[in-house]
């Protein structure tokens, strides 16, 4: 296995990102609404109140009052939802590596190379990988700068990064930006519609939805053994998703049967 093969073909994919405006809106927009649109309807509310009392959340900390309590609970929720980045714009990017290439007649010059299968697969997941993982960590900066600047007048000391959102960030988000890659470097390999590869890719964000619920609901209260037990998960899954792609492409049935 050749690796400046593999990063050749990864930087033709990134380099090309630029020229598809769904893709550019996954890589801009989605980012920035995580990074400071969600943070301020959320928290502005919650700061403004003088007396805000309730019911806590079920995981809420002891020693800290209501309003504490609810700004901590939203805190860990915006490092949650940088898990969905990271399972949305890989699944873009990646659905294009082969279903846009195939329309624009671009794929075939780079399969009838000597690439191996291997070499080929990394360099699509690689080209997908590192635009959604960059933007993932620039997002999750901005989103650390603008809370701790919201609510260091209320607890004295800034709230981010904590250990949720230092696991989220460096565990979750590269294992999640790997499966959806996974999944829709599979997908785009065997369908020949740019929209139908996209929309089936979408399936990655169901284990982030599920993930991200049973939190709300309060099942998961994120100790190392929970947090450890679901990034070995997304590493099996990656692993598998892999080898299935390894084993069921074809490059042969590709050039001659996609018209």
């Amino acid at each position: 296995m050749r690796f400046d093969r593999i990063w050749e073909i990864a930087k033709k994919d990134i380099a090309s990102v630029r020229r598809y405006k769904y893709v550019l809106y996954g890589l801009v927009v989605m980012p920035l609404i995580f990074a400071f649109v969600v943070p301020v309807v959320s928290l502005v509310p919650i700061l403004g109140s003088e007396n805000l009392s309730g019911e806590l959340p079920p995981f809420a900390p002891p020693g800290y009052s209501p309003k504490q309590a609810m700004i901590l609970w939203m805190v860990s929720m915006f490092s949650l939802f940088f898990m969905f980045i990271p399972a949305f714009v890989p699944s873009v990017i990646a659905s294009y590596t082969f279903v846009g290439e195939k329309i624009n007649k671009q794929l075939e010059p780079l399969l009838a190379t000597p690439t191996t299968d291997s070499e080929l697969l990394l360099g699509k997941a690689l080209g997908a990988f590192l635009p959604a993982v960059g933007v993932t960590f620039a997002s999750f900066f901005g989103m650390v700068v603008l809370v701790d600047a919201l609510t260091f007048p209320i607890f004295g000391y800034p709230l981010l990064p904590n250990l949720i959102s230092l696991v989220v960030l460096f565990v979750y988000c590269p294992l999640i930006a790997i499966l959806s890659v996974s999944v829709s470097v599979f997908i785009s390999s065997k369908v020949n519609d740019v929209r139908a590869a996209t929309q089936l890719s979408g399936v990655t964000v169901f284990p982030v939805l599920g993930f991200y619920f049973l939190f709300i609901g309060g099942f998961l209260r994120l100790d190392w053994v929970e947090l450890a037990l679901f990034a070995a998960l997304l590493v099996f899954a990656d692993l598998g998703l892999y080898y299935l792609s390894k084993m069921t492409f074809r490059r042969e049935e590709i050039l001659t049967k996609w018209k």
